[in-house]
């Protein structure tokens, strides 16, 4: 700090500055007296200087930097690369992508569409730039998960480079922040024993793995989600793999314009010139690997202006080196399949399978392999290797198909021992289409000893591999699996290999000519799955077939509407059903979105077809709505009704979207006037209310005088409209306050009640919708009811019996509650029973908890709740009506308690008292309730339970009010030995795997937190699987 006795003047500016001075010394290390000592010296040297105080000084020995560093993992990295001593693998930012030092690293942008995010509703491909900047936003989500997947050579690694680069757009990633390893080298420690130390020290990282599997992939973003890390994963796609799933946030990466990759070649080799970069990257169709092995086989005095597509793949593959019979032999024999392990201990030693295919001994095929992988023309990843890219590889693989005779492929291929050769083979094929060789060798394997002869038959591993083929002959896939249809379940969701069979004849379904074979054997698929069902539904991917845009099938419009109207004319309810789902994809007028690929091997493919004129988009609409006028007219009211919420519930899109308005206008003149369509009545004002605004004056006068047209025209039309109808769908449509509004309505539908009551045709009338659906309105309606009615008892009776004559399998209570409110707001009396006369009705027996809770629960509800739950006579589910409203507040501690240990000891009992008990713990602000030591007690019973049953059991319950339970169960006074004994069940659970602890952290968290000794105790002390338990959440949630 001092020159001769004098402070050095930087030090002096640095004050004026308000800066900083600190010393680095790696050869101290310093105890806290040596450091005070330390900074005591440095301030001496600042003495008489005028702004000493505005510098802050500092001393960093080597304790300290290394404690420094360990706050951040990414820094420590470089320090130690920088030391010679690099962990393992481990790499702080830098060129990845392995650009030559002494070669210009620029990353170049054009505005070529190469970059496609496989999770968006489009699909449609971006801009680098734009691709750049949406990886950067997600990955700036703590927690998030990004996978790049594309060909290799397409850049896919040094597009993870620039994320991090600040002269690449705008907002870059920090570099000081980024750990990377490629998968394919040794490392040290593994990516998943890294990912647990940075998530147990709570570190803020982003970790990029190149070469990722896709099972690595899903193991690392499941570590970082379980434990709500604050790490971000970007994994870059395992590219000589077969196996390619994906199910996170994947970025497909094309590749790149010829322009981008010649101004490559002309950066990285500039004696090249201009013409010669631009014919080496039309030759690599945009691959920026293949340009880069070409060019460096080019002389700079030669001009390859003249030169053939064969010309360029010899200079590629001879490389000034000269070459072989034996290598190019070689070569071809390995790109039959798409990829291989050179293990002899491994997969049945798959070289010398491709050896004997070959001709030739084992070793020579090695070395030669050994030379391509010299000549950059072949990959490794461990065991495994693949020529590369797929460009070369095709093109050798079609030599080896031309060359060797299909019997001895198959005589080492359909080996059983073989079968992973096999399946790669397969993959290849799928991209040679409209090559012959490759269709006979495929077709081989579809005849009668083929592996493929009877699809029934095929398991999961061979039903993959016929989707790598079918490319190569969609119709003879077809037919294979319209033979195995006849097979009884095969066209149905109880088959194990249901969705590869859907998703393969979905993408069959792509050409017009195969679209009613493939969709028609989909839909045998779909009608065995239930309705509504949402896990990979079967019915969901035939409707996407009906979409205007991104249906992935060139099928006509007149062809799928032919569809569709077989199925309306089938007779068949589960068809209906279905053509439900296909109309309303049918009818989507925005944000259309796909859920799979388009691709199909290397066969041309895009998004499916789509309108190109305003008319053809308007004839698409109307064309499905003129399907379901036929049945506005059937005397099938079950029918009628269905087409008609059909339309209503699109009518806002058809009319201010597609602009059905001429139809949709004769439509409701002809069915809807007067009320008697009071859901397309709500329907045209919601369309008024929402986009009346848009509409040119012409066109919201003409809607204006529909929607007066649809409008109630007499009293039961207007209880239809209103009783029949949820609330909020009128006051929606209101504007103001929502409350006043509400209070409206609901007046105005009692009062429709009291009108009811005196007049009984319209009940009889009313009566097959009246306990169909659950409708709110229908409470305001019932009490209404009871209020108008002059005999509230014979009314009820009358209720009851129509509500019997409708035959319901499932009845919604909901206007009996109502019934009941209105009478108790009268007679008490007799609405206790009226209440308890519903447990002699075998339809309204199960709702007796719900009509019970329609009023305060008085003592003698209490009791009978308590005789019903100990008698098992209803389900335990049905006790959790009284958690809802505050219902429960009415009965007492000791007759809740004695309630809940009822449920405790009937099936699932313990998920009812949960739920009760986090709302009886909910309390207002200021509330002096505090619940008795029973009710406590009872809820450590039902935690007990719980810990005591099999993660099955559980399944996906929903326990997040779970916390709210254990914080009042398990405080004061809680007896010791309980706490010990659920810390014991829960500690069990998780050594035996009978419970897995990322599904308890709630449970765990609050043991951890509150009781750490006894957690402590028997995780370390009393266990002799401590490795297991301080593996989970156990352990670590406090360290986090």
């Amino acid at each position: 700090m001092l020159d001769r006795g004098t402070l050095k003047t930087v030090i002096a500016d640095l004050a004026e500055k308000k800066g900083a001075y600190i010393i680095v010394s790696g050869k101290d290390d310093c105890s806290d007296k040596m450091l005070s000592e330390r900074l005591l010296g440095m301030k001496s040297a600042l003495e008489g200087l005028p702004d000493s105080e505005e510098l802050l000084l500092d001393f960093y020995g080597r304790d300290r930097i290394s404690a420094w560093l360990r706050q951040f993992p990414e820094v420590a990295l470089w320090v130690r690369s920088r030391l010679g001593k690099p962990l393992s693998g481990w790499r702080p930012f830098g060129r990845w992508a392995s650009t030559p030092v002494d070669k210009d690293d620029e990353f170049l942008l054009d505005e070529h569409p190469c970059v496609i995010d496989m999770n968006s509703h489009h699909k449609e491909p971006s801009t680098i730039s734009d691709g750049i900047r949406l990886v950067r936003e997600r990955l700036q989500r703590s927690g998030s998960a990004v996978r790049i997947t594309g060909l290799s050579g397409v850049g896919k690694t040094r597009f993870a480079q620039a994320l991090f680069e600040s002269d690449v757009c705008d907002n870059s990633l920090p570099r000081a922040n980024v750990i990377y390893a490629d998968l394919g080298d040794e490392l040290t420690p593994t990516a998943s024993e890294l990912v647990s130390y940075l998530v147990a020290n709570d570190f803020s990282s982003y970790l990029v793995l190149d070469n990722c599997p896709p099972d690595v992939h899903r193991k690392l973003q499941n570590q970082i989600s379980s434990n709500q890390a604050k790490l971000s994963l970007l994994t870059i796609e395992y590219d000589i793999s077969d196996d390619r799933p994906e199910d996170t946030e994947v970025i497909h990466i094309e590749p790149s314009s010829e322009q981008t990759v010649s101004k490559i070649i002309q950066k990285r080799f500039p004696s090249l010139g201009r013409v010669n970069s631009d014919k080496v990257a039309e030759f690599s169709g945009g691959n920026a690997r293949v340009a880069i092995a070409l060019a460096s086989r080019v002389g700079p005095d030669e001009t390859l202006t003249n030169f053939s597509d064969e010309d360029l793949f010899q200079r590629l593959f001879n490389q000034r080196k000269g070459t072989t019979e034996s290598l190019l032999e070689s070569a071809e024999i390995l790109s039959l399949v798409y990829s291989f392990n050179i293990s002899p201990k491994e997969y049945n030693d798959e070289l010398s399978a491709l050896s004997r295919i070959g001709g030739f001994e084992r070793d020579r095929l090695n070395r030669n392999h050994a030379e391509l992988l010299r000549r950059q023309l072949s990959q490794k990843r461990g065991n495994w290797r693949a020529v590369l890219p797929h460009a070369i590889a095709n093109r050798l693989a079609r030599r080896a198909l031309q060359n060797i005779d299909p019997d001895k492929i198959n005589a080492e291929l359909l080996k059983a021992d073989n079968f992973r050769l096999f399946k790669s083979c397969a993959h290849r094929l799928g991209y040679l289409h409209d090559f012959e060789p490759a269709r006979y060798l495929a077709h081989t394997w579809m005849k009668i000893d083929g592996p493929f002869h009877n699809i029934a038959r095929c398991d999961a591993e061979l039903l993959t591999a016929l989707t790598y083929i079918a490319p190569v002959f969609p119709e003879v896939v077809l037919i294979a699996i319209e033979n195995a249809s006849e097979a009884r379940d095969f066209c149905s969701r109880d088959n194990q290999n249901f969705s590869t069979l859907v998703r393969l004849l979905r993408k069959i379904a792509y050409d017009d000519q195969y679209f009613d074979r493939s969709a028609g054997l989909i839909l045998r698929f779909a009608e065995t799955e239930q309705s509504g069902e949402n896990n990979n539904s079967i019915a969901s991917q035939l409707a996407s077939l009906f979409s205007l845009y991104l249906s992935g099938t060139q099928a006509t419009p007149a062809r799928r509407l032919c569809f569709v109207n077989r199925m309306l004319n089938s007779g068949n309810f589960r068809q209906l059903e279905i053509a439900q789902d296909i109309l309303r994809s049918a009818f989507q007028v925005s944000h259309w979105s796909s859920s799979g690929g388009f691709d199909f091997g290397a066969r041309s493919r895009d998004f499916g077809w789509e309108p190109t004129t305003n008319k053809e988009t308007l004839d698409w609409y109307v064309g499905y709505i003129e399907l379901l006028v036929p049945f506005l007219d059937s005397d099938n009211a079950p029918l009628c009704n269905w087409a008609k919420a059909i339309l209503a519930n699109h009518f806002l899109g058809l009319w201010s979207y597609a602009g059905c308005f001429d139809i949709l206008e004769n439509i409701v003149r002809k069915y809807g006037a007067g009320g008697k369509w009071p859901d397309m009545w709500t329907a045209i004002k919601r369309t008024i209310h929402y986009n009346g605004k848009k509409h040119a004056p012409e066109l919201l006068k003409r809607i204006e005088a529909l929607e007066h047209l649809a409008a109630p025209a007499d009293p039961y039309f207007e209880i239809e409209a209103y009783a029949l109808t949820n609330i909020w769908d009128h006051v929606e449509v209101r504007g103001g306050s929502y409350t006043e509004n509400s209070e409206k309505i609901h007046q105005k539908i009692e009062e429709l009640g009291e009108l009811a009551s005196s007049e009984p045709d319209y009940l009889e009338r009313l009566a097959p919708r009246l306990w169909e659906k659950h409708i709110d309105a229908l409470w305001s309606f019932g009490k209404g009811l009871a209020k108008g009615s002059s005999n509230q008892g014979l009314t009820f009776d009358t209720l009851v019996r129509l509500m019997q004559k409708q035959e319901l399998e499932v009845v919604q209570p909901i206007l009996f509650c109502g019934f009941i409110a209105g009478v108790h707001a009268g007679d008490p009396g007799l609405s206790r029973k009226l209440q308890e006369s519903v447990l002699d009705v075998p339809e309204l027996k199960q709702y007796f908890v719900n009509i019970l809770s329609a009023t305060p629960i008085a003592p003698w509800g209490s009791k009978k709740l308590i005789e019903l739950a100990k008698a098992g006579e209803l389900e335990a589910w049905r006790f959790q009506q009284i958690s809802y409203g505050r219902v429960h507040e009415s009965i007492s501690d000791d007759d809740l308690s004695e309630l809940l240990a009822a449920l405790n000891d009937l099936a699932d009992g313990i998920f009812s008292t949960i739920e009760i008990l986090s709302m009886r713990f909910f309390t207002e602000k200021g509330s002096n309730y505090s619940p008795s030591d029973d009710l406590r007690s009872v809820g450590r019973q039902a935690i007990l339970k719980l810990l005591s049953m099999h993660r099955d059991e559980i399944g996906r319950r929903q326990l997040h009010r779970m916390d709210r339970v254990i914080a009042e169960c398990l405080s004061e006074p809680a007896a010791e030995n309980e706490v010990r004994d659920i810390i014991n069940l829960l500690c069990n659970g998780v050594e035996t795997y009978r419970l897995y602890s990322f599904e308890l952290e709630t449970i765990i968290a609050y043991l951890v937190k509150n009781y750490p000794e006894f957690v402590l105790d028997r995780v370390l002390i009393d266990s002799e699987n401590s490795e297991q338990l301080t593996c989970s959440p156990l352990i670590s949630t406090p360290r986090c």
